[in-house]
């Protein structure tokens, strides 16, 4: 039913709506994984509407949580506008938006949610396209942004879209990183709800999750509770899983987000979450704790060679004390990594991704620049 809606109903929708001319001041931000802005989206969105040159139509719901009916009504009321909008602005997976053969004077614009290019995705591994889709759901957009032109290649095999369609242009959500305020609200936001970490080194553990988005799993948990047990004083331990796994995994031991805890975070650890490439901006050290990288490799697949990622490597939960204290000493060889690692697939954020793109949506710049 979903692709006869996509394959037939759609375009029908499409084409009879289809004014003579676009509405050059409309602009589409649209998603099907949240109810309002997701957080890649949400910065431009309120840049756009403070510059107040554009009509701005937002387009949220969660497909996954809402019934058939609503799901087609929806798709529907995005059809409506989609075929009269001088731009659409996604960041993620958006089925609509690839329902038809688009006008030539709209323009598609894939934020994507996340930055550089770490575990395979798209079309490169198994189980993040719904296998009834049939063509290309990326096929409509005009313009991917990724964070450094290192990051290209991968999404161009992941989209399987021409490379003059990639720019390295940053990810919009990375700004607040880069501005001094934000910092010293997360610090001392974070040490008025944990005064109890106050003169100490804060470690994360920020996992990705393992099976499939519809059915994730958690795993290495006993190995980190066991850790921040048995830490020494001067060690404070923050555990902050995947947001997919945060109701069925409720052991987030801080209440404060992931994004807020990055400024104040003095080690990462992870295993394949795409959050290193966020804590990259503060160059400061990562460690990777990976027990299964092996059979993880073999099932989902690296862009990076996970040898080569700027931080030690352990798989071994008895040398995982040990292997925090050497990084929170820190190193020169590993401090130049992290530099090279931010250079290579940060370099485009800088603090003034969503001005960037703003100024081309409102007019102020070239799109095709």
């Amino acid at each position: 039913m979903k692709m006869a809606a996509q394959n037939v109903l759609l375009p029908c929708v499409y084409r009879v709506l289809k004014p003579a001319h676009i509405q050059k001041e409309l602009i589409i931000f649209a998603d099907a994984h949240h109810t309002q802005a997701p957080p890649g989206m949400a910065p431009l969105v309120e840049e756009v509407k403070r510059r107040g040159n554009m009509r701005v139509m937002e387009i949220y719901d969660d497909y996954q949580q809402i019934s058939f009916g609503r799901l087609i009504k929806r798709m529907l009321y995005f059809m409506k506008y989609y075929a009269r909008a001088r731009y659409v602005v996604l960041c993620d997976n958006f089925l609509p938006a690839a329902s038809c053969r688009k006008r030539p004077g709209t323009r598609v614009i894939q934020l994507w949610h996340g930055c550089g290019a770490f575990k395979k995705f798209g079309y490169d591994t198994t189980g993040d396209i719904p296998a009834y889709y049939k063509g290309n759901v990326y096929k409509n957009c005009d313009i991917v942004t990724v964070s450094a032109k290192g990051c290209s290649p991968y999404f161009q095999s992941a989209m399987r879209l021409p490379a003059k369609v990639f720019r390295p242009w940053g990810v919009c959500h990375t700004d607040m990183f880069f501005r001094e305020e934000y910092n010293r609200a997360c610090r001392e936001l974070f040490y008025k709800k944990h005064p109890e970490a106050a003169g100490k080194q804060i470690v994360l553990w920020a996992p990705t999750f393992r099976g499939s988005p519809a059915d994730p799993q958690l795993e290495l948990y006993e190995d980190m509770e066991e850790f921040a047990r048995q830490a020494e004083e001067d060690i404070f331990v923050l555990i902050k899983v995947h947001p997919l796994l945060a109701k069925k995994y409720p052991y987030d031991n801080s209440e404060l987000s992931t994004d807020q805890l990055l400024p104040v975070t003095d080690l990462l650890i992870s295993d394949y979450s795409s959050i290193i490439f966020e804590y990259s901006i503060y160059r400061r050290p990562m460690l990777f704790y990976a027990p299964d990288k092996e059979t993880y490799g073999v099932e989902r697949g690296f862009y990076l060679d996970y040898q080569k990622l700027p931080g030690a490597i352990v798989t071994d939960r008895h040398m995982l004390s040990q292997a925090v204290r050497r990084s929170l000493a820190g190193n020169t060889e590993e401090q130049a990594a992290v530099q090279e690692f931010f250079e290579t697939y940060m370099s485009g954020c800088d603090g003034r991704v969503t001005k960037r793109l703003a100024d081309r949506i409102c007019g102020k710049e070239r799109m095709d620049q």
